[in-house]
C-alpha cells in the first residue's frame, strides 16, 4: 500500500470517528492508535460476529477469555515460543521491517517469471522443435 493511500485511510478514520492516534496530544506514539467512537462500535460489532460464528454455532468450541501477558513456560509449553520464528530483515533506508521468508518467496516467484519469460520467448523462437527441458538445462542465462 502506498504512503499516500495510508494517510488518506488514516485520515478518513480520524475524521469519521474510527480511530485517533494515541497520546495525540502529547504528539501522540507513533503506529498506536485508539478507537474512537465508531471505531469501538465497529470492534465490538466484528467481535460480536466472529464470536457467534466461531463459537456459539460451534457445539464442539468453547469460548475463553484469557490473558495476553502469561509466565514465559506457559508460552513455551503451548509451542509459540518454538513453533513462532520470524526472522525480520530491518531496511535501514525506508525504516521498515520485512520477514525473511517473505522476501525470499518474492525473490523466487520472480526468478520463476523470468524463467517463464525466457522459455517462452525460446518456444516462439524454435517452434516445434522446442524442448523446455533441453532449453533449462543447457541455457544457464535462464537459470
Amino acid at each position: 500500500m502506498s504512503e499516500d493511500i495510508f494517510k488518506r485511510i488514516i485520515s478518513h478514520a480520524k475524521e469519521y470517528g474510527f480511530i485517533f492516534q494515541s497520546s495525540e496530544i502529547y504528539d501522540g506514539l507513533s503506529a498506536v492508535y485508539d478507537y474512537g467512537q465508531n471505531g469501538a462500535e465497529l470492534k465490538n460489532n466484528i467481535k460480536q460476529y466472529w464470536w457467534k460464528a466461531m463459537v456459539q454455532l460451534n457445539e464442539n468450541i468453547v469460548g475463553i477469555d484469557s490473558a495476553i501477558f502469561m509466565h514465559p513456560t506457559t508460552w513455551k509449553a503451548s509451542g509459540h515460543v518454538d513453533a513462532f520464528n520470524d526472522p525480520l530483515i530491518d531496511n535501514k533506508d525506508s525504516k521498515k521491517r520485512y520477514r525473511a521468508d517473505v522476501l525470499i518467496e518474492d525473490y523466487c516467484a520472480k526468478i520463476e517469471a523470468k524463467i517463464d519469460k525466457e522459455v517462452e520467448k525460446a518456444a516462439k523462437r524454435f517452434g516445434e522443435v522446442f524442448d523446455k527441458e533441453q532449453i533449462l538445462s543447457t541455457n544457464p542465462r535462464v537459470l
